[in-house]
């Protein structure tokens, strides 16, 4: 088995905004990065468009419920997103090169586990809270030339006009995959950078990246220890569900 650290979703370098995490509660909400809206090949085939507007109402509610005042980044509002990973699809696509290429040697069985950076709504120990929140397991990886048309509206890398056809897109096993009802924080600064606890590392038995680098990289890291990182995963209790905003 093997298993994949991926870093996913908005941040200060894909869309100038972090999305918003209680770190007493770790209620969050996820939020992916732009389309690249100027690009021609990012533009969507009709009726297929991805919107951060369309979860201006589960930001309400998010406020609502943690007691906070914050208003919805009006940068955004208009424009559309890359909803990847698609949680209510259960599909994550990427290039096939570069990190791409990490996911096209994953198999059937093996997993990928989301993280992100968030930005905690109340002041806590961090600027920033890195936390998983989502788990795939492989159940198929296609190239996009290879998804059907009456697939193409499950993930960002088929909804566009002019899609990649070497582009991989990753359809999870749907009994076991999903979002995490709750975050789980997993970094801290530490010697210049942000980074895994040295606590979860041991938990983990360790990741193929020096002292447990979070920040962007070009190749994520493999879990060295994939059967060890799910036994700790399973003592978190963690509950899945399949939608990306709810």
């Amino acid at each position: 088995m093997s298993g994949l650290l991926l870093r996913v979703g908005i941040d200060q370098t894909f869309g100038r905004y972090n999305a918003p995490i209680n770190p007493l509660t770790n209620d969050y909400l996820y939020m992916p990065i732009p389309q690249g809206q100027d690009n021609p090949q990012q533009i969507f085939r009709q009726g297929m468009q991805t919107t951060y507007a369309q979860m201006d109402t589960h930001f309400s509610k998010f406020t609502e419920r943690n007691s906070i005042q914050l208003a919805f980044p009006e940068h955004l509002r208009s424009i559309g997103c890359h909803l990847d990973p698609d949680f209510e699809n259960l599909t994550y696509g990427d290039q096939a090169t570069g990190r791409g290429c990490r996911v096209g040697e994953l198999d059937v069985g093996d997993f990928i586990a989301f993280f992100a950076s968030f930005r905690p709504v109340i002041p806590c120990d961090h600027v920033l809270v890195y936390a998983l929140y989502g788990i795939f397991f492989i159940d198929e990886i296609k190239k996009a030339k290879d998804v059907s048309p009456g697939q193409w509206h499950v993930n960002a890398h088929t909804r566009i006009q002019k899609m990649n056809d070497e582009h991989l897109v990753v359809f999870a096993d749907k009994s076991r995959s999903g979002r995490f009802r709750h975050a789980i924080p997993i970094g801290e600064y530490r010697n210049g950078a942000y980074r895994i606890t040295n606590k979860i590392l041991d938990a983990w038995g360790d990741i193929g990246v020096k002292d447990g680098f979070i920040q962007r990289s070009v190749c994520p890291p493999w879990f060295t220890k994939p059967e060890q990182f799910l036994k700790w995963l399973d003592f978190q209790q963690v509950k899945l569900i399949n939608n990306n905003w709810g």
